[in-house]
């Protein structure tokens, strides 16, 4: 029996949107977009809710676990914007590599075929989740790499991760881990020179769905420090698999190849899987000879920094059936900026946790010639 048609948007945030601020304000204006998009009431935080709402179409900051999933009745993707997992660590990077070995510690439900499937997809690197373990997959790692980089099982944005050369570098770090990461996961890789890091997605929402190719932007924090600072997104109407007919130039074709095999085989791996929104992060750089290198580093079944372009390509492409691609993309700034006239804000707020934040988009035709992939090995950049 078919899910009946939600009478309520619902947003369900996880920790980091759990109190006021940028976080649990962007949520909530994802969710009300969603609602406007699916002609029903947004109806608030499920934080606020005296019990959980059956009849609700949710948009979760975090990809929920099956006793999540449970409690709200959800046994069917169209009923949310994000993905729903058999287990918690299915949501996180450890499942992009296999273990060390077939002894290794692994946590209850680990699949250990998806790691060697997986391997023409992804960089070189294992995941560990015993400090005995780690040791060994960096020893392994480094006898042919020039360095690792060890990256915890929940950092987002590149947080959570460090560069180590050599062993001593490692067990100073693995000294300073916590019993949770671990029991979390880490994930020890090969380090590449010259990264670029670009974005393959899906999403689906009322029936109807797009896919698009993006990148990345960072900017800096009130401190100084790196941040994410947006995305761009060349976005088509269709599947994963419809991107291959749009983005033809060789090495955009095969990050593309990559993002849909690494999807394939984790929903293979993992047939509870129910996934609305899926986002794949596919690296290009240079490995130890100097020669380019790609693969997928990790999935995000769940709303986030690009969902407001998605949407508002979305929207676009829903108003003007004619239009084959859009360009779309957010802005995130700290501090006092200058909003262009053709953009749309949907945050401005002073955080009290990382100080004045604005968020912005904007989207519109896109004729191909704006969205270029750069080859990793300096070679000018190539158009799809």
């Amino acid at each position: 029996m078919s899910r009946p048609r939600p009478a309520r948007v619902i947003a369900v945030p996880g920790a980091s949107a759990a109190r006021p601020g940028h976080e649990r304000a962007t949520l909530g204006w994802i969710a009300a977009q969603v609602a406007r998009i699916l002609d029903v009431p947004f109806d608030g935080f499920a934080d606020t809710l005296p019990a959980p709402r059956a009849d609700a179409f949710l948009v979760p900051q975090n990809t929920l676990d099956a006793e999540e999933a449970a409690r709200w009745d959800l046994q069917d993707e169209a009923a949310l914007l994000g993905g729903v997992v058999p287990a918690a660590f299915v949501a996180s990077k450890v499942i992009t590599h296999g273990l060390v070995d077939p002894g290794a510690a692994a946590p209850p439900g680990w699949n250990a075929d998806l790691g060697a499937q997986l391997q023409s997809v992804t960089f070189p690197g294992y995941s560990v989740f015993a400090r005995g373990d780690l040791l060994r997959a960096a020893a392994t790692l480094l006898a042919s790499a020039r360095a690792v980089r060890i990256k915890l099982a929940d950092g987002i944005g590149g947080g959570g991760q460090h560069v180590v050369r050599d062993l001593d570098a490692c067990r100073r770090l693995l000294a300073a881990l916590t019993p949770a990461d671990l029991d979390a996961g880490i994930v020890v890789e090969i380090d590449v020179a010259q990264p670029a890091t670009y974005s393959v997605g899906e999403m689906r929402l009322g029936g109807r769905s797009i896919a698009y190719v993006g990148t990345q932007g960072l900017g800096r924090d009130r401190h100084g420090r790196p941040v994410y600072g947006g995305s761009t997104l060349s976005v088509v109407r269709g599947r994963l698999p419809d991107l291959l007919d749009v983005f033809r130039q060789p090495r955009l074709r095969r990050t593309v190849e990559m993002a849909i095999a690494y999807d394939r085989g984790a929903q293979a791996a993992y047939p509870q899987l129910l996934c609305s929104r899926r986002n794949y992060d596919v690296l290009w750089g240079s490995d130890a000879h100097g020669h380019p290198h790609g693969g997928v580093l990790e999935q995000s079944w769940r709303v986030g920094g690009a969902t407001p372009a998605e949407l508002a390509a979305f929207d676009l492409l829903d108003r003007e059936p004619g239009l084959g691609r859009v360009l779309a993309s957010t802005v995130e700034c700290h501090g006092p900026v200058r909003v262009p006239p053709q953009a749309e804000v949907y945050c401005v707020l002073d955080d009290p946790r990382c100080g004045l934040i604005a968020k912005f988009r904007h989207a519109g035709p896109d004729t191909g010639a704006p969205f270029a992939f750069e080859e990793p090995d300096g070679s000018p950049p190539l158009h799809a």
